[in-house]
């Protein structure tokens, strides 16, 4: 569970104010589903053939940045593998890096709502 959500590593980053780091992840957690969006889109317009990457750069380094404050670890590993990719034009890589994202987001999302009722 660690990977997917680290409480000791959220309250560390949110300066030990575990208001502060709740309110952070309900945030990510309430904008997942639009970051995922605007992520496959972004990702299917870049599997064309001389495609910009820069939209896919932007939705992947916005969610990468997000990540840094909030304790997920796995979330933020995905997004930064990708990031890499994108940044050094790695078109082969981006379908897996797509897909590991993708799981990344559907798992914290699913876990999500527990992740803020249980105690930390």
């Amino acid at each position: 569970m660690k990977e997917l959500f680290d409480a000791e590593l959220a309250l560390e980053q949110a300066g030990g104010n575990e208001v502060l780091a709740r309110d952070l992840l309900q945030m990510l957690l309430n904008d997942l589903a639009a970051e995922r969006a605007t992520i496959a889109a972004a990702f299917r317009q870049a599997r064309e053939e001389g495609a910009d990457i820069t939209p896919l750069w932007d939705a992947v380094h916005k969610l990468y940045g997000a990540t840094a404050y909030l304790g997920v670890p796995g979330l933020r590993k995905a997004a930064k593998a990708f990031e890499d990719d994108i940044k050094q034009d790695r078109r082969e890589r981006f379908a897996q890096r797509f897909e590991q994202l993708d799981a990344e987001i559907e798992k914290l999302q699913e876990a999500g709502p527990e992740l803020l009722r249980r105690a930390w």
